[in-house]
């Protein structure tokens, strides 16, 4: 079983006096005993000791976890319990065990390149006008990923405004962006993430880009960490970026000139991906601080220690009502230190915000390029 390569990790988490349980995403929304990282791996380590799992332990391996990182950040002897799902989710695959909400995410991505199942052409729909004068190839590689390009294209848009002010000899692959696989890999699909990954790859060489820019943390952490871990090499001499990394080079460069006050309280959500996972904290923090007319304050839980919006794991898709109710801690505490904007800087969390925010009259979500773009 692919578990036996995480036994210790299980059998120390199932041992445990479960002292992570008051930061796991789904407990703090449950409070039940039976929804903690503890118990998660206990459920995992009896399976791998019986030598499978039973019909009614499988949803729980998918539904109730967020694979935020919270629980190793926690964690005295460091156990990252979502890797004990993701393990476990590789093992119900094998065993033909997968709920259908991961076979359906499976089969988007085969057949239309995304996770949400929409049509392959409209890709690029918000910003075909943008597509249709770029480059083949080009210095900069801007890589937007499904969930801006399907869920919040605003990001792509004002991305590609920004790309245009600071003078950034830029692209995008042109012939249409694979998926970055992460989705196939947190349901257990570990071939077609593979496959997926050697897709990115092979488009970002096509493009002969030297930088390849993310404003989606989980691409960004795929290409820059995962895809090696799977046996899938970048291109030689290309360095990956968040956005937020790449912004804070060009205002200190000089090549962005901003022209309207923003005149905002803000607040900013560091995403899991971006924040525990990758440890990129500051140049978000950076890039608002040097936008004019902003005021700025944490919120009481940030950096490490930031709550998630509730959609990691691939909960947005197999458990919609945890992801809803997880995403009102953070929005409550945006709203404790007065911010008018809660700025967070990945497409997934902004979806998962905007929930909650769109009916607010004093208080809207907004991603970190949308907010440069304004400023120009």
């Amino acid at each position: 079983m692919e578990l036996q390569k995480v036994e210790r990790l299980a059998r120390l988490c199932e041992t445990c006096p479960k002292m992570c349980r008051h930061v796991c995403t789904t407990h703090n929304v449950t409070r039940s005993e039976a929804d903690t990282p503890n118990e998660r791996c206990s459920i995992a380590y009896r399976a791998l000791l019986r030598g499978y799992f039973l019909p009614e332990e499988a949803p729980y391996m998918y539904q109730k976890c967020a694979t935020c990182g919270l629980c190793l950040a926690w964690c005295e002897t460091e156990i990252d319990a979502g890797e004990v799902m993701l393990a476990a989710r590789v093992d119900l695959v094998n065993a033909g065990m997968a709920p259908v909400e991961a076979a359906a995410i499976q089969k988007n991505i085969q057949s239309e390149g995304n996770p949400h199942g929409e049509p392959a052409s409209d890709r690029y729909a918000a910003i075909a006008n943008e597509i249709r004068v770029l480059p083949d190839t080009a210095e900069v590689l801007y890589y937007a990923g499904c969930d801006t390009l399907y869920r919040q294209p605003e990001i792509a848009q004002a991305a590609l405004k920004v790309f245009r002010a600071a003078g950034v000899d830029h692209t995008m692959i042109k012939a249409g962006e694979p998926c970055c696989g992460e989705p196939l890999r947190l349901m257990g699909y570990i071939e077609d993430f593979k496959a997926s990954a050697r897709k990115v790859m092979d488009g970002v060489s096509q493009t002969g880009a030297k930088t390849v820019v993310c404003t989606c943390p989980s691409c960004l952490r795929m290409m820059k960490d995962v895809y090696a871990s799977y046996g899938v090499q970048a291109p030689g001499g290309v360095e990956f970026l968040h956005m937020s990394e790449y912004l804070l080079r060009l205002m200190n460069s000089g090549q962005l000139k901003f022209t309207r006050s923003l005149d905002l309280k803000m607040t900013y959500h560091d995403p899991c991906d971006l924040g525990r996972r990758l440890e990129i904290y500051e140049p978000p923090r950076q890039v608002l601080a040097l936008l004019p007319g902003v005021k700025y304050q944490d919120m009481f839980f940030n950096r490490r220690d930031a709550r998630c919006c509730g959609a990691g794991g691939g909960l947005a898709a197999t458990n919609l009502a945890l992801v809803i109710e997880a995403s009102k801690t953070v929005v409550g505490m945006a709203r404790n230190v007065n911010a008018e904007v809660l700025v967070t800087a990945c497409p997934t969390c902004k979806t998962s915000f905007n929930r909650q925010t769109y009916k607010l009259d004093d208080l809207k979500t907004m991603d970190l390029i949308e907010l440069v773009a304004l400023a120009l």
